[in-house]
Parts: structure tokens; C-alpha cells; sequence
């Protein structure tokens, strides 16, 4: 089987290739380029392996939580190469794809949402793969908090550094950051969708759409002090 993977939550997108088991990455510009270059980039994954867009059979991308524009153009990809080809299309999260590059039971993804807040979410890795223990939350990174179980956690995600000091103690204590530098990438992305489309999983497209968690994009000078930004 085929499967593209998209991930763009970030400002280092990246796209995915699977070819009957060979997997090729690609990294896309970093910040607005990446919307320019994107197509090119495609074209150039696919012709490394001798393939057309229609030699696709599925697509799979990361809904999100994460950079408004990059989440727009990850879903506008996904969706016209799902309406396009006819194909199944698989929406992953985007902290699922973080969480997904620890090893660990029991991990935590929390990365910088910017505006003085953070996105995270806690997974238990199971037999068919990473189980959600809460919804995606957006919060200063004061009222973050974990499960009452286990006593450890392993945390993956830039938040971990951008806001290392103020973060709650009780989070600090309880887990152990293993790469604060990590980011989504579509390989992770295309390691969860093609679990799911091995059992036969694939999204309708009303669920293809972009996975905000906030929903306001700006804040007021005050509103940024008050959560700790600059003017």
C-alpha cells in the first residue's frame, strides 16, 4: 500500500512517503515557505520513487493542535488529493504523532501554543497503539497536570523548554523530559495511520478539518501580559 502523510502543525513541516513498506521523508521550508514550496516538494517525494499522485492510496495527515496556517494547509492538501483521487483519507493528531516518538507507557506531548499557553494531552501506549487519557487541552503552562497514575511520566515536546520555569512542580517532578526539541513529524503521522487502515480505520471527510483547541487567534496587549508574554 501507498499512504502519503502530511504534517504541517508546525513551522518545520514535513511530508511522508510509503511505498510497499519503503518509507521516504521530507522536510518542507520552515515558516511561510513552506505553503509555496509544499506542491514542489510533493511532486519531488513521489517522483524519487517513480510515482504519480495517482498512484496513491491513501492519505494521512496531522489535524492538529498546532499553527493555524500550517494546520489550513496540511487539511487543503489532504483534502483535495482525498476528494481528487477518490481515496481514504486517516486524520491523526498531531500530539498523538509527538507522543508517538517515545517508547515509553505512560507520556505526556506538550508543545508551545504560543500566547503564553501550551497545547498538551497524556497517552497510555497500548497493544494496538497510543490511547488517549484526556482531551487536547490549551492552557498557561501553570495549570497543566497529570493523571493521579503512574507516579512517572515521559514527556516529548518544545514546551518543556519554552517553559521550563513555569511549569508546575508536580509536573516537574513527575516527568522526565525525553527531547524538549522534538516536534511532529509525518513519519509518526504515517506509523499511526497505517495501523489504522490496516484494521480497516479511515476518516470521513467532515472529520477532515483542522483540530484548533483554541479557537482565538490574537490576544489583547493585557491578555498577553497577564499570561506572562511581552507587549
Amino acid at each position: 500500500m501507498r499512504i502519503l502523510a502530511i504534517e504541517t502543525s508546525s513551522d518545520h513541516g514535513s511530508l511522508a512517503l510509503a511505498d510497499h513498506g519503503d518509507i521516504d521523508c521530507v522536510d518542507l521550508e520552515a515558516g511561510p515557505a513552506q505553503s509555496t514550496t509544499a506542491l514542489a516538494k510533493l511532486r519531488a517525494l513521489l517522483e524519487g520513487r517513480q510515482l504519480s499522485v495517482r498512484d496513491i492510496d491513501a492519505i494521512a495527515f496531522g489535524s492538529g493542535p498546532g499553527m493555524f496556517t500550517g494546520l489550513r494547509l496540511g487539511c487543503g492538501l489532504a483534502q483535495g488529493l482525498a476528494i481528487g483521487l477518490v481515496r481514504p483519507v486517516v486524520a491523526v493528531s498531531s500530539l498523538e504523532a509527538l507522543a508517538q516518538q517515545s517508547t515509553a507507557t505512560h507520556i505526556v506531548a506538550a508543545t508551545d501554543a504560543r500566547m503564553g499557553e501550551v497545547y498538551s494531552q497524556c497517552f497510555v501506549r497500548t497493544e494496538d497503539g497510543l490511547k488517549a487519557c484526556v482531551e487536547a487541552s490549551c492552557r498557561p503552562p501553570e495549570s497543566l497536570a497529570l493523571p493521579d497514575s503512574p507516579a512517572s511520566w515521559e514527556g516529548v515536546g518544545n514546551a518543556f523548554e519554552v517553559y521550563a520555569d513555569r511549569l508546575p512542580d508536580a509536573m516537574r517532578s513527575r516527568v522526565e523530559v525525553l527531547a524538549s526539541h522534538t516536534r511532529p513529524h509525518a513519519r509518526d503521522v504515517l506509523a499511526i495511520a497505517s495501523r489504522r487502515l490496516a484494521r480497516g480505520e479511515s476518516s470521513p471527510l467532515s472529520d477532515v478539518v483542522p483540530h484548533y483547541v483554541r479557537n482565538k487567534v490574537a490576544l489583547t496587549t493585557r491578555e498577553r501580559l497577564e499570561r506572562g508574554g511581552r507587549v
